[in-house]
């Protein structure tokens, strides 16, 4: 007999709330490329029906999780969602790990500074501290794009060999820039000399003129638990120099890291 899914396909469990599941499935959908929706958006994402996505939504409102638009009559994330999102973070015991020793790494080198951990596959913005007079962006809180960014590429590179294999299979290797590898080859071969030498560069992969030198965050049982990354511009550095200089500081960090990192 096979085991029995649930709506969201995970393997059934008698103590997993359905309700509670399709309420957070509809926090899920508003992200800073998608920031309010209408009703008819969170049906067809979230495959809930019509009467059901109107009384989660309307819950939602009432609790101030959710917002509506009077006029526009689209739905946004409210207040309550920030104030739990700023609970979770405060109380995320890796961020409280990672926070000292970047901000420590940030006055001593004057470079943006971004950390991420792993969740199903993908990044998951963790800390950053953004450098001023210098190049910005802006970084998904969360990314798939693994293959072109530092922080993805830093990833990668601590991976086992059996690992990296699987992970690249269900990659799309797209390509953001001029310079991003999206042949499968030259991604793997890219990534087991970053292994080798401990540490990743991006050059103008992800972002034009960002330069980044990154790191994988393993902790002592050898888990990788996600990356972080030195960024600088090109205007500040060729992509020779800031490995030269930034190689052996991101690499003096992720093992400062490491000790405390949870198991």
């Amino acid at each position: 007999m096979k085991d029995q899914k649930t709506d969201a396909g995970r393997p059934a469990n008698p103590y997993f709330s359905k309700i509670i599941d399709k309420g957070f499935r509809i926090l899920a959908l508003f992200t800073p490329d998608t920031p309010s929706l209408s009703l008819k958006d969170i049906r067809l994402k979230t495959c809930i029906n019509s009467t059901s996505t109107f009384r989660f939504v309307e819950t939602l409102i009432q609790l101030g999780y959710l917002k509506k638009d009077s006029r526009t009559k689209l739905v946004k994330l409210g207040p309550m969602a920030l104030a739990l999102s700023h609970n979770i973070i405060k109380s995320f015991d890796v961020l409280q790990i990672v926070k000292p020793l970047i901000d420590e790494a940030f006055e001593k080198l004057n470079v943006t500074i971004d950390s991420a951990v792993v969740d199903a596959g993908r990044l998951v913005l963790l800390y950053r501290r953004e450098a001023r007079d210098t190049l910005t962006f802006a970084l998904p809180l969360v990314s798939p794009h693994l293959h072109c960014s530092a922080l993805g590429k830093a990833y990668l590179s601590g991976l086992s060999e059996a690992e990296l294999s699987r992970v690249l299979d269900g990659l799309t290797l797209i390509s953001r820039t001029p310079h991003t590898l999206t042949d499968r080859a030259a991604v793997l071969a890219d990534l087991r000399r970053s292994r080798q030498r401990g540490y990743v560069v991006n050059n103008e992969e992800y972002v034009p003129g960002l330069i980044s030198v990154g790191a994988p965050l393993i902790n002592e049982d050898g888990v990788v638990l996600g990356a972080l990354s030195f960024d600088v511009s090109t205007v500040q550095f060729a992509a020779s120099e800031a490995e030269k200089r930034l190689a052996p500081e991101v690499l003096k960090l992720a093992a400062a890291l490491k000790p405390s990192l949870p198991l």
